[in-house]
């Protein structure tokens, strides 16, 4: 649970994020399951959890899209944006999503259906060119400069 959740954690720590503490390991009692909870500075919390058997890229994707709701939830109670990760192509239209591209887990632009970042690796996109690499049909990815 904590290498699956570590990238994600990193990713929250960027401006627009929030970072929740966590917590009450093990809820779940399925034992082919690792848990934790996620708890906002007010004390509201979120389990969150994978199963233990799947890939660690698989593991990764299913608590990106756990966690993101956490911090949907928990920026909108602090009464800023709640669109995390803010796409940085569409700033506050939509949130990117988790996705699985060459064994890894990555974040994507819904809209262009662009990579943005490898999971745990958001921060280092604010501080490079922004490079779309959206996915063609024919031939994988494709770069283009923005």
């Amino acid at each position: 649970m904590d290498a699956a959740l570590a990238p994600i954690m990193v990713d929250l720590q960027v401006p627009s994020g929030v970072v929740p503490t966590v917590g009450d390991r093990e809820w779940q009692d399925d034992p082919g399951a690792a848990s934790c909870w996620l708890r906002s500075s007010d004390g509201i919390g979120m389990g969150v959890w994978v199963q233990t058997g799947q890939p660690f890229t698989v593991q990764v994707l299913t608590l990106a899209d756990q966690v993101r709701e956490w911090a949907v939830e928990a920026l909108w109670k602090l009464g800023r944006p709640a669109s995390w990760p803010a796409c940085p192509y569409h700033p506050d239209r939509h949130p990117l999503v988790a996705r699985e591209h060459d064994d890894q887990a990555v974040w994507v632009c819904p809209v262009l259906d662009a990579e943005v970042s490898t999971i745990g690796a958001l921060a280092g996109f604010r501080s490079r060119k922004r490079h779309l690499r959206r996915r063609t049909p024919d031939r994988g990815m494709t770069g283009r400069c923005f």
